[in-house]
């Protein structure tokens, strides 16, 4: 079983995801979103670091990072901190049409975005 003692967000993979493996953030500081965060594989679009979230006065926050593909609240690109609620979809980057200039070795799954439904506990 796990649990969360100290505030903490879970991110899990939507349907039209790029695959990875839920994840769980616990607070102790600014907590930042790259590509060595999202297991296996990873979409192209997320830029290193991509986003940061943050516990502040018992709400969770994020900001973009100034990336090329943006990082979308519940579908809405986000250009100033933003408050995170349980149940918001969190997308960083965009989809990336396959072409040319992308290696064979990229899969169709890596050229979508990260898709995460946020869950949070103990804020």
């Amino acid at each position: 079983m796990n649990f969360c003692v100290a505030p903490c967000l879970t991110l899990s993979p939507t349907a039209d995801s790029c695959p990875f493996e839920a994840i769980r953030l616990s607070f102790t500081g600014n907590v930042r979103l790259g590509p060595g965060v999202f297991t296996p594989g990873g979409s192209i679009s997320i830029s290193s670091p991509h986003a940061e979230i943050w516990l502040q006065n018992k709400q969770i926050l994020i900001r973009d990072q100034n990336t090329t593909h943006g990082t979308y609240v519940n579908g809405i690109r986000i250009v100033q901190q933003t408050l995170l609620q349980n149940g918001d979809i969190l997308t960083l980057g965009a989809p990336i049409m396959r072409s040319s200039s992308i290696p064979n070795h990229v899969t169709d799954a890596q050229l979508k975005p990260i898709k995460a439904t946020v869950t949070i506990v103990g804020v």
